[in-house]
């Protein structure tokens, strides 16, 4: 499915760098209108996955993604990649912005770090977006994961090689998605490519991952919040998405023509979402 971009791309994000407790942290603001919306994105991804919604936006919010530790830009630990350490490093961006308060978009992986901020951190959330995530993935979406996680090719000898394997794993987009995927997953080395993503890190992610307290922290947490679900996910079930709603003290649901990554194949009609949800 081709992204569906603004005519009006807007200005390139900025780039900030950050530390917390030694591990470096990447992130990217998109200048826009209050309030501030932190943008989390899944496993394997990185911030500038969030482009083609920033687009959409076109200033309508203030924008700010984040490089997950691990992933993209931001540092490698050797270790420290439990949920509450991707929690930790999201409220250092906002306090490093001077962001008191913040909407939250979390998706995939994002989705359930943020979902567990809004439980911790109630008072820095004031409306929370979760993008096809949740409590209990379907089995086809989370071994799709965990092959692309941890059997894909270590490296690739040139772009060619690697826009085929993208093209191959992930059929359907539009150039231009492909381009941003090539230009943000992988980092350019003395021969060919390699991921910036970590392999350790998402083995251990995908080893460690837990998810059986999210349905405490869903009922724990007070403020409004969005599911958004795409029809044709292999993530996230209606089922489960109709337990979740039922769950929170104030959800709800909304439903869109799209796959797991909801911000690449409906990245218009996801913006208009979250901007009336922020706004409302």
């Amino acid at each position: 499915m081709a992204a569906q971009a603004e005519t009006d791309v807007t200005q390139p994000p900025t780039a900030h760098a950050f530390t917390r407790e030694t591990v470096a942290l990447r992130a990217w603001e998109w200048p826009g209108d209050p309030p501030a919306t932190l943008l989390l994105h899944g496993i394997g991804n990185y911030a500038r996955y969030w482009d083609f919604f920033a687009d959409a936006i076109a200033g309508r919010l203030r924008l700010i993604a984040t490089d997950a530790r691990g992933h993209g830009e931001s540092g490698r630990p050797p270790g420290d990649y439990a949920p509450e350490e991707f929690v930790a490093d999201a409220v250092a961006v906002l306090d490093a912005l001077a962001v008191d308060h913040a909407i939250l978009v979390g998706h995939s992986m994002g989705g359930t770090h943020a979902i567990r901020l809004a439980a911790v951190h109630p008072d820095r959330v004031p409306r929370l977006v979760i993008v096809d995530a949740g409590p209990e993935p379907m089995p086809a979406g989370a071994e799709r994961a965990r092959r692309l996680s941890l059997e894909r090719p270590e490296r690739f000898t040139n772009t060619h090689e690697a826009l085929a394997y993208l093209r191959q794993t992930s059929p359907g987009y539009a150039d231009e998605v492909y381009a941003n995927r090539l230009r943000w997953l992988f980092r350019e080395e003395e021969v060919g490519l390699a991921w910036r993503s970590s392999h350790d890190a998402l083995t251990s992610i995908m080893t460690g991952a837990r998810r059986g307290d999210l349905w405490d922290a869903l009922r724990a947490i007070r403020c409004p919040v969005l599911l958004v679900r795409g029809t044709r996910s292999n993530v996230l079930s209606a089922e489960v998405a109709q337990r979740m709603v039922t769950t929170l003290a104030d959800g709800r649901l909304i439903e869109l023509d799209a796959g797991h990554n909801v911000a690449l194949d409906r990245p218009t009609e996801l913006a208009k979402a979250v901007v009336g949800f922020a706004l409302g």
